[in-house]
């Protein structure tokens, strides 16, 4: 007996082509300009990272929703755009918008992984507002994190992501609103969807069942 081959679509085309477009943008910003190896490998990670959804699906591993992988696309395109064409150099608002955007997606995965473990007869019942409430912090924390690595990027790899203080707390508002929006969006969602199955609804391998389920 043959397992059903699951179809490409629309999403997956989006998938493709945007790691194909920070394949060549890495190439050539490797190649014909003086950029250095960080350039490259950015843009070539960003690259698989803009696959990780539709080779999840395919693998069936997970089926993520289209509307989250349309914006991990967004994020994930903008970050390595940024990179490899020196718009986070050229355009002083550029970090804010790619901070902002990457904060919405981290957010809500956080939400959905959360949303998995947040059941009555579980170790966790938070409710809408508790669940909002507890992203934020968890949003937040993720944040602090982040300009840490970032700082030591800087340190061992000679690059310059942290520019000055200003940028660095820029870069924690624009985190904190980026997992607002998330927050707003996970209370509203709660309150509208009080049965939803994450599992389910995402499809998820048997296997990723049973160590949810376990762990919850």
């Amino acid at each position: 007996m043959t397992k059903e081959r699951v179809k490409f679509d629309a999403v997956d085309l989006i998938c493709i082509a945007a790691s194909l477009a920070l394949i060549i943008m890495a190439l050539q910003s490797y190649l014909i300009t003086d950029r250095l190896k960080y350039q490259l490998y950015t843009g070539l990670f960003s690259a698989l990272i803009c696959l990780l959804p539709m080779l999840l699906k395919h693998k069936r591993i997970m089926s993520i929703p289209s509307p989250l992988v349309l914006l991990i696309e967004l994020a994930i395109f903008l970050h390595g755009y940024g990179v490899l064409l020196m718009q986070y150099d050229n355009m002083a608002w550029y970090d804010s918008v790619t901070h902002t955007t990457s904060s919405i997606v981290v957010g809500l995965c956080a939400f959905y992984i959360l949303l998995e473990v947040n059941r009555p007869d579980g170790a966790l019942d938070l409710g809408p507002m508790g669940m909002s409430m507890f992203l934020v912090l968890i949003m937040m924390t993720f944040s602090v994190y982040w300009e840490v690595f970032e700082l030591f990027v800087d340190l061992l790899a000679g690059t310059n992501m942290q520019y000055s203080p200003f940028d660095t707390t820029r870069d924690m508002l624009s985190n904190a609103f980026g997992g607002f929006i998330a927050s707003v969006y996970a209370r509203y969602f709660m309150k509208n969807h009080p049965h939803y199955d994450v599992a389910e609804e995402f499809r998820m391998h048997p296997y990723l069942r049973r160590l949810l389920s376990s762990k919850s």
